[in-house]
């Protein structure tokens, strides 16, 4: 029986990366063939190289050849990782529960998310894990590369080659105080929001560029941040119970405005826009699973931007 803790312990991906390159004798080629880019093949093969004490591949003329140690463990892996793919293709045709992992943000409540989770949720056998993109300190490319999550929804594009990304549809940001403000009423001037004190969403730099050439535009720059969190249940707790004032997305808005006595305040000037895309690895699109579950969620796509449109 094997011993699960080495096993645990020993990054297995490495070993396909490493089976990819010396079947390519050629690093580009087998980014290519994984859908994964050069750098991330190359930082793979120097984490082997550690763990195993031996270069595995050394240059020979224009190209890369293996060393005995890279040969042996060949001859190894190709019988291994054949049966191990055969195990996987029977368990994919099966009832077996399955796993899909979602990364996006706290309230999934922008249309063409919550369609998308419906799909997932009507599968009996599939179970679906909900990451908070906004606890994240990884990349994206990062996170998909190393095959962490199935589906990321965030609202910074990718360029990653072996990524697809699709602009889902818009979402508006509302100015949020609670109702009983001492203060402000359903209007309010710049003037009158540089007097007030804020709470503040904690994301990253980014994320949010939009908002600090808003805020530059209006003379907010140096506004007075009162409470911080990367929560937006607190922060919307903190305007139902204090005085501060912020901002959220008006669908969360919409959805916590009677139960936490919350009104917006209309400001002279529109506030940007955020476009919220939805991010998966070229490579998986060979799952018939997924394929389906993508193919149903591209359907529903101009139905939820037309819905949220309604909502703006």
């Amino acid at each position: 029986m094997a011993n699960l803790y080495n096993l645990k312990r020993f990054d297995l991906n490495l070993l396909i990366i490493f089976e990819c390159i010396y079947q390519n004798l050629s690093i580009s080629q087998a980014a290519q063939t994984l859908f994964i880019t050069p750098s991330a093949v190359s930082q793979s093969l120097q984490r082997l190289r550690v763990q195993l004490n031996d270069p595995l591949f050394v240059r020979s003329g224009k190209g890369i050849t293996p060393t005995t140690v890279a040969v042996n463990l060949h001859h190894h892996l190709e019988k291994n990782l054949n049966n191990i793919e055969e195990t996987i293709n029977m368990m994919g045709t099966s009832e077996l529960k399955k796993q899909f992992v979602v990364y996006g943000p706290q309230f999934h409540a922008i249309p063409a998310i919550t369609d998308f989770m419906n799909i997932l949720i009507e599968d009996p056998n599939l179970e679906v894990t909900y990451h908070d993109t906004s606890a994240i300190t990884e990349d994206i490319e990062d996170i998909m590369n190393y095959r962490k999550a199935d589906v990321i929804f965030h609202i910074a594009p990718c360029t990653n080659r072996s990524l697809i990304c699709i602009p889902l549809n818009k979402f508006n940001v509302s100015l949020v105080c609670r109702k009983d403000h001492p203060r402000l009423g359903n209007n309010a001037t710049f003037s009158e929001l540089s007097k007030e004190r804020f709470i503040l969403f904690q994301a990253r730099e980014n994320e949010i560029k939009d908002y600090k050439q808003y805020y530059e535009e209006i003379s907010l720059t140096e506004r007075n941040i009162a409470f911080r969190s990367s929560s937006l249940m607190s922060l919307a707790n903190t305007i139902h119970s204090s005085d501060l004032i912020g901002f959220m997305p008006t669908r969360v808005f919409e959805l916590l405005k009677d139960s936490l006595k919350l009104k917006e305040v209309i400001l002279p000037k529109s506030l940007p826009e955020f476009t919220m895309y939805m991010i998966y690895s070229r490579s998986s699109m060979s799952s018939p699973f997924f394929s389906e579950v993508i193919n149903k969620a591209s359907k529903l796509k101009s139905h939820s931007a037309n819905e949220c449109n309604k909502d703006i």
